[in-house]
């Protein structure tokens, strides 16, 4: 049935990016469109399509062959832009790329990482315990995602603030093309440079399972190890800072919370997942139409693009009720934080790993810990449709005191 979009709302949606409202403006605008105007149209990154209900983003993730995730799945887009494998491809290419991401990163990763996880966020903590207060985000945070993917890559500590700054940098410039190709260009030496150590010397570790990769039987090029370097930071670092600080947010301005999972840490699976669901690390990622499209009325021709809101759709009334409250004990459903299908996250049981270690810690270490200012915190867009807080101040008994 055709739904005409309400003139207002389809003027408001003309201007909806990532680079160009808040995350505020977007989920709000979002709400209020969700009955009225199930696919919206936006004019910025050269105009793409929106689709924000759970059943449209759920069947557009599961259906490759229709929405494609090459040639990229940010926006703005130029045929020149680097890409990053294996998410900006598709079969039968992208089955070769996946399979060198999960040789490297997979359900074995996170036994294998855990102890060292573990011990960088003990580590972390104990830098700030004696002050009486941190700020999560800047504190804690930022560092144990990074620290974790250095430690899948196998990369030595002298180099982890370089490759810290080197992505920072990158995530910042996604949205100016120019600048993005010029950062491009040291990943791809870094990488390479550490790739050829391991031919000689491998380990067990993701730099030493690209050194022995193959593509169509032929070593992976210095510009392809680049871009699989970048790829795991991009995917595993930003999102998992985020995701992180919005579950920091949400169970530390609720002490009954709090204590429940102090006193039952084996509920807190439970909070990242629930964390997960309500903030997503990203708003979403964009496909390509491979044909014309027929959608609630609406003809969405091919070669067009289409923002699959994951956030929103795991916020859809439709699948869950209350969907905008933090809840642990929501009954259980396929919620969209890491995708379906051919792309779904192949780092997913990491993510979760360190979330659930960094909580444990926190909660255990730390446990009278609270936010000084939640109702102040202030979400913002941070490049490559990431979305999180630069800070989360805290305050807590300084151990000298309660150990006196």
């Amino acid at each position: 049935m055709t739904q005409k979009c309400p003139v207002s709302i389809e003027q408001e949606f003309e201007k909806f990016s990532s680079y160009s409202m808040t995350p505020a403006e977007a989920h709000d605008l979002i709400e209020r469109a969700r009955n009225k105007c199930p696919v919206p149209h936006s004019n910025e990154l050269g105009g793409f399509h929106i689709f924000m209900n759970y059943e449209d983003v759920r069947n557009g993730l599961m259906d490759w062959q229709t929405y494609a995730s090459s040639p990229s799945v940010l926006r703005p887009y130029q045929d020149d832009m680097p890409v990053f494998p294996p998410n900006s491809f598709d079969p039968p290419e992208h089955t070769h790329w996946r399979k060198i991401f999960t040789n490297g990163v997979n359900v074995r990763t996170p036994d294998r990482i855990e102890p060292l996880v573990r011990a960088d966020t003990v580590e972390l903590i104990e830098k700030f315990v004696e002050r009486g207060e941190c700020d999560l985000h800047l504190d804690l945070a930022e560092f144990v995602p990074m620290k974790a993917i250095f430690h899948v890559l196998g990369l030595e500590p002298e180099l982890h603030e370089t490759l810290r700054h080197m992505n920072m940098d990158l995530l910042a410039a996604v949205g100016d093309p120019k600048r993005f190709k010029e950062l491009w260009a040291p990943f791809s030496e870094f990488g390479w440079k550490e790739v050829e150590k391991r031919k000689s010397n491998p380990g067990d570790d993701y730099l030493s399972v690209l050194a022995n990769a193959e593509l169509d039987g032929r070593p992976l090029t210095p510009e392809e190890v680049g871009a699989c370097v970048i790829s795991l930071l991009t995917a595993g670092h930003g999102t998992t800072i985020a995701a992180l600080t919005n579950l920091f947010y949400e169970v530390l301005r609720r002490p009954e919370l709090k204590q429940r999972l102090i006193d039952n840490p084996a509920d807190i699976p439970l909070a990242v997942n629930e964390g997960l669901r309500l903030h997503h690390p990203f708003l979403g990622l964009f496909r390509r139409t491979t044909t014309d499209v027929e959608i609630h009325g609406k003809t969405i021709k091919q070669g067009e693009s289409v923002y699959m809101a994951w956030e929103a759709a795991n916020r859809d009334p439709a699948v869950t009720e209350n969907p905008l409250e933090f809840d642990i004990d929501r009954p259980d459903f396929q919620h969209l934080a890491f995708g379906l299908g051919k792309h779904s996250c192949v780092g997913r049981m990491t993510a979760l790993m360190e979330m659930r270690v960094v909580m444990e810690e926190l909660l255990s270490r730390v446990p009278d810990i609270e936010l000084v200012a939640p109702d102040k915190v202030v979400w913002e867009f941070h490049g490559a449709e990431t979305q999180g807080f630069l800070e989360l101040p805290a305050r807590f008994t300084p151990r000298n005191r309660r150990e006196s």
